[in-house]
């Protein structure tokens, strides 16, 4: 699988992470998420049903996306998040922000 798999439709995004959210990956994402804002996307999924690990580099590129998807008409929300991540992101105080749903 690809670590990054876009699927489009007018303004809305979904993406999914298909391998760890780590400072070896978060470059690549970085980059494909300022294409995506850039592009005019106004609703950002982001799925990580393939995601095991998520360290501080990857945490703090959501926290960025995060920011500039709030307010007005945009819109980012994580889903299919595993439970481990998930609680991560509860402890952090994080997964409202994120708008991020375990599954």
């Amino acid at each position: 699988m690809s670590r990054f798999v876009l699927e489009r439709q007018g303004v809305k995004v979904d993406l999914k992470i298909g391998s760890d959210l780590s400072a070896d990956t978060a470059p690549e994402l970085r980059d494909l998420l300022c294409a995506i804002l850039e592009d005019g996307v106004t609703e950002l999924t982001l799925d990580f049903s393939g995601t095991v690990l998520l360290d501080a580099t990857g945490i703090a590129l959501l926290m960025a996306a995060s920011n500039s998807y709030s307010g007005g008409d945009k819109h980012l929300a994580l889903v299919s998040v595993p439970r481990g991540l998930f609680s991560l992101l509860q402890t952090l105080r994080v997964s409202q922000r994120l708008g991020a749903q375990m599954g």
